[in-house]
């Protein structure tokens, strides 16, 4: 099974996990390897978040790791391995897996993440130690237990979506869960978004929801009339009162964030499972197919990135599952074939690419 680890860009240097269990880092000036980290036995599905001198990443195995970025010892060579810094296991504590796939959330202090255990955990950033965790999330048996999506920031809030539809807030200095909550019929595939004291996230049921903080009732379901063609479940965007929401069914929607009202849609002809990212004054979409698609947020008129090697052929050479990172004109993608691909959006061509698997 392909890991579905973002890239993540920080002073001209890509961060990412590979298929085979290690971060490896990439110097985007040389276009070449500056260093990995091996974890033994597992697979990374979290995208690293890195921040001053450490990059952190969450393992299937349970692992929270904290890397070091910088070189060790003056006058040697730039080291292959990186020393960890810190390293903590998640308990399993009777549950069937203690996997963590949910990408980490951070803040000055501190780093918050949901397990397969059914638990929130908050850890300090410096040290790795445990601050507090959640271990009452009343979530049902089987797997609606597991916490599969990434927790959400806002002010002294923790928000946390789950599988058998509930939204919870949890107090960010203590875990203690607030008072409200909310309970949907279906069970939520993504993340949840927040905006202007409203919550936006996608359904098992093929709706987009809008939740107000505070409400028992959606504000509003989208598609209005019937279900979408599919899941919503990447992450939406949204930007300046506008949801930008890519389905599983093909399509990206731009949504009001108001009313719930349709503005236009795209049909990039596959499924979408990565989220779209606004890039200066344009929308850049990836499809699970491969295709990179350039969009007016406005209009929603696009062009698709064409493959200058061969026309017919997908954007990249690599199906994208894995969310994309936009920066300065260019957008990073980890392909499915375990190499990160480099699109120069202004020129419209694939700027450069290199694998990370490690030749034997």
């Amino acid at each position: 099974m392909g890991g579905w680890s973002g890239p993540t860009v920080h002073d001209g240097v890509i961060y990412v996990g590979s298929r085979d269990g290690r971060v490896v880092a990439i110097n985007s000036t040389t276009q070449s390897q500056q260093w990995d980290y091996p974890i033994p036995s597992t697979t990374i599905y979290t995208t690293p978040i890195v921040d001053s001198d450490l990059v952190y990443v969450g393992t299937y195995s349970g692992q929270v790791l904290a890397l070091s970025t910088l070189a060790r010892g003056e006058g040697l060579p730039f080291p292959q391995l990186r020393y960890g810094e810190w390293e903590w296991y998640c308990p399993i504590e009777n549950a069937k897996s203690n996997a963590i796939v949910a990408n980490l959330a951070m803040t000055e202090d501190a780093l918050y993440l949901a397990s397969s255990n059914g638990r929130v955990y908050s850890l300090d950033k410096g040290s790795g130690d445990e601050n507090w965790k959640r271990e009452d999330i009343p979530v049902l048996t089987g797997n609606a237990e597991k916490l599969w999506t990434s927790p959400t920031v806002v002010g002294d809030t923790l928000y946390i979506s789950t599988y058998d539809g509930h939204i919870y807030a949890l107090l960010l200095e203590t875990g203690e869960l607030l008072d409200w909550s909310f309970q949907s019929e279906a069970g939520f595939a993504s993340s949840p978004v927040i905006y202007e004291d409203n919550i936006f996230l996608g359904s098992f049921d093929r709706y987009l929801y809008a939740v107000k903080i505070g409400s028992d009732v959606p504000m509003w379901k989208f598609p209005q009339e019937k279900p979408a063609g599919n899941w919503f479940w990447a992450s939406p965007v949204v930007n300046e009162g506008i949801v930008y929401a890519g389905c599983l069914d093909g399509r990206l929607y731009a949504i009001e964030a108001e009313t719930g009202r349709k503005l236009w849609e795209f049909d990039a002809g596959n499924p979408i499972v990565s989220s779209p990212v606004l890039m200066d004054n344009l929308m850049v979409v990836a499809t699970e197919s491969g295709n990179v698609y350039v969009i007016d947020p406005e209009t929603g008129s696009g062009e698709r990135i064409e493959n200058r090697e061969n026309d017919d052929k997908s954007t990249i050479d690599a199906q994208i599952r894995a969310p994309i990172c936009a920066r300065e004109g260019l957008v990073y993608i980890r392909g499915e074939d375990n190499w990160i691909y480099v699109v120069d959006i202004g020129k419209g061509e694939l700027s450069w690419k290199i694998s990370l698997t490690i030749e034997e």
